[in-house]
């Protein structure tokens, strides 16, 4: 024969190899990107319900039980959640506080 291949190989055989083998690197890596991925679902849950309230606008002042967080730090993480977990803070439904 003049060409390279042999009688008993197709030449697509080689081109089938090589997506085989890049196949089993991609289902590798995906099961990599997936395991990483599952480590941040507790942290994604509990950012999602943190207790973030404004007390300003009720001129109260909130007992001991209250952690003081910057304002802009908190909006710049609530931004980052919304972005990671397809969750939109900025949509979800504010309930009306009960009144006396």
């Amino acid at each position: 024969m003049d060409d390279d291949r042999t009688p008993n190989r197709d030449p697509g055989d080689g081109e089938l190899e090589r997506l085989r083998r890049e196949n089993a690197l991609l289902r590798l890596r995906l099961l990599r990107v997936e395991s990483e991925l599952a480590t941040t679902a507790p942290l994604v849950d509990q950012v999602k319900h943190l207790g973030l309230w404004d007390f300003t606008p009720y001129g109260i002042v909130p007992d001991g039980s209250w952690l003081a967080v910057d304002r802009a730090k908190a909006t710049a993480l609530m931004g980052a959640l919304a972005h990671v977990d397809h969750w939109n803070p900025w949509r979800t439904a504010i309930e009306p506080r009960p009144q006396p």
